[in-house]
């Protein structure tokens, strides 16, 4: 496995900082379900599925948007 060339410049990658906020929000659901529950109550039930969907759907996009986009230069150091 060889590491990209910018590797030590992880923490500024959009798509690292995407992943971390996932983390985060998975994180705060699998510590708190109820409060989780608690949201999913606002959305109707017949909607449940299609919501869920489109929140993956969305999750997706942006992780994968954030890995394509071009950003910034390197970093001088």
């Amino acid at each position: 496995m060889r590491l990209v060339d910018d590797a030590r410049n992880w923490w500024r990658w959009w798509s690292v900082q995407v992943s971390a906020l996932t983390a985060i929000a998975v994180g705060w659901a699998m510590a708190s379900p109820q409060q989780v529950l608690g949201l999913v109550t606002y959305v109707p039930e017949f909607w449940r599925p299609a919501v869920g969907a489109l929140v993956g759907l969305c999750l997706f996009s942006l992780h994968s948007g954030a890995r394509v986009t071009q950003q910034g230069g390197k970093a001088n150091g």
